[in-house]
């Protein structure tokens, strides 16, 4: 495994370079500013397996570098840490919505070190077996036509995957990380608003991998339009859930909301290979707030998932009756 520490401070970087060496790992290197961190993310003879970036640099800081590592392909699922001792959360939230998977406080503690490494490893290997998968599921693909009725998709409905080029959405995992890492106190300032598409098992079936996942974003950019105004982070959580986390004071009207998301997808046109058009409607959960005595991340998300598909259960074989799949 290959890492990668970027960090202003040579003091900092010495220092992580014997907390590292302390933990077994040895293959590390390590950049002063953007610059020489993007030459060696360039070069075509290295590839990192997890890379940490200290937030505050002189010139471009560590949540603009984590953004443009973010757009060479080869390191769009790779762990990203943050190296701060920047307790804001606007920066923690920019950090996540540039691409970061985590983010450790300085001074640093080496057991928190290792634990957090050990996750990123066990991400690494995982997202890599991941992607051989979809490689051969490509092949596979390519020699049955690359249609839909292959046999062969590149992912699961249930698969929570990523989406890109949203603002403020971040993956799942990610997401798990940002709320499992803020302080009881800040969790309880937050709530979560859960959104289901109806009939997406429909929407699935008739949809290419690639004409499925154009709708997720489509729906990942609605939402947060509609949000847009009360700084929202959006995940997908797969089967057709999202979930935004909110502050815990949001005043909006879930059914409000609902019109304003199906006029937001009208203007977008979505359709289907062919040009057919589609019908693509959500329901919208009522806030979820925390608890001063339960402020479980996963809870909070399963609860807001758990609302948003109870609403309106009695509609959905009207929409599947006006949509233009029934």
């Amino acid at each position: 495994m290959t890492l990668l520490v970027v960090d202003d401070d040579p003091i900092i970087l010495r220092l992580m370079e014997g907390v590292l060496a302390s933990l077994g790992y040895s293959d590390v290197h390590f950049a002063l500013n953007a610059d020489e961190a993007m030459q060696l993310v360039n070069r075509k003879d290295l590839s990192f397996s997890t890379i940490y970036l200290d937030i505050l640099m002189p010139g471009m800081n560590g949540i603009e570098l984590c953004r443009q590592i973010r757009t060479i392909s080869r390191y769009r699922r790779v762990p990203i840490t943050m190296l701060t001792s920047v307790t804001e959360k606007a920066s923690i939230d920019a950090s996540f919505v540039a691409g970061a998977t985590d983010y450790i406080n300085k001074p640093i503690d080496v057991v928190e070190l290792g634990a957090r490494l050990r996750v990123s490893q066990m991400l690494y290997t995982e997202q890599k077996l991941a992607e051989e998968t979809r490689n051969l599921a490509n092949v596979l693909r390519s020699e049955l036509d690359a249609s839909a009725s292959s046999g062969v998709p590149a992912f699961d409905l249930s698969d929570p995957i990523t989406i890109y080029e949203v603002p403020r959405v971040i993956n799942a995992l990610a997401m798990e990380n940002y709320l499992h890492r803020l302080s009881r106190g800040r969790r309880f300032m937050l709530g979560a608003i859960g959104f289901q598409i109806r009939k997406v098992e429909t929407l699935y079936a008739r949809s290419t991998p690639s004409g499925f996942q154009e709708i997720l974003t489509d729906v990942a950019e609605a939402i947060f339009e509609n949000l847009r105004a009360h700084d929202a982070m959006i995940s997908y959580y797969g089967n057709g859930s999202f979930v935004a986390i909110v502050p815990r004071v949001s005043r909006i009207a879930r059914e409000d909301l609902e019109i304003a998301l199906s006029a937001t997808l009208a203007e977008f046109g979505l359709t289907v290979e062919g040009g057919l058009p589609m019908n693509v409607v959500l329901s919208v959960g009522d806030l979820v707030q925390s608890s001063m005595f339960e402020t479980d991340p996963k809870k909070l998300v399963a609860r807001a998932i758990d609302r948003a598909c109870a609403a309106h259960p009695a509609r959905y074989g009207a929409d599947l009756m006006n949509s233009s799949f029934g």
